[in-house]
């Protein structure tokens, strides 16, 4: 630093500030800007229902796992949102908060629930769905059996509703490649699928089908 450059560089050490300060200062300004321009969902204000459908369980939330289901659920039927996203370490029941919001869900109207989950949990959810709603139907949709349960569950889709909670589990790499398949097309010998080529015969292309 020299003569020249030594007023300018006092002149900065003034507006510097560090984040505690700053936050310090301006804190409830930018918190009021924030609301402003980004209104939360929720704020505190307990749904009674919910709230009650929440005491009803057999395993009943903590006070601040009954703040997250109250604001997922705000979220998902108050502003008609089609997804919600509940973010906590590991420990702190993310498993039983989505429950609990699966269970809030039932009571609006919403008769079944999917879950899908790592292959290794599968029977965990299940466990837990069971402590939490002795009542609910669950269906583990993750074995080679899996298409057998689903056909026995679209038999059964015309029968009277009892008013039970369903959940269907299913393992997410069941979802993505363990399906039973079945074919859709059939190669047909002697079927030509485009202009003859040199020294092919007509009767010697093959092709392809609908089923």
């Amino acid at each position: 630093m020299n003569a020249l450059t030594q007023p300018a560089a006092l002149a900065a050490s003034h507006l510097n500030i560090n984040l505690t300060d700053f936050i310090d200062e301006f804190g409830d300004e930018l918190l009021e800007s924030l609301n402003r321009s980004t209104p939360p969902v929720y704020t505190g204000s307990v749904n009674a229902h919910r709230q009650l459908v929440m005491d009803r369980l057999k395993r009943k939330p903590f006070a601040a796992q009954a703040e997250v289901v109250q604001a997922i659920t705000a979220l998902l039927l108050d502003r008609n949102e089609q997804a919600g996203i509940i973010n906590a370490e590991m420990g702190t029941g993310k498993t039983m908060m989505a429950i609990a919001v699966a269970a809030v869900m039932h009571a609006a109207g919403y008769r079944r629930t999917l879950v899908v989950s790592p292959p290794h949990l599968v029977y965990k959810w299940r466990r837990e769905i069971l402590e939490t709603i002795p009542a609910a139907r669950v269906w583990v949709l993750n074995g080679p059996d899996t298409l057998l349960k689903l056909l026995k569950l679209r038999d059964q889709m015309g029968d009277a509703y009892d008013g039970r909670q369903e959940f269907f589990i299913l393992g997410r790499v069941r979802m993505r490649m363990g399906f039973h398949w079945r074919p859709t097309a059939r190669c047909v010998p002697g079927l030509r699928t485009g202009p003859r080529g040199p020294g092919r015969q007509p009767g010697h292309g093959g092709g392809v089908r609908a089923w």
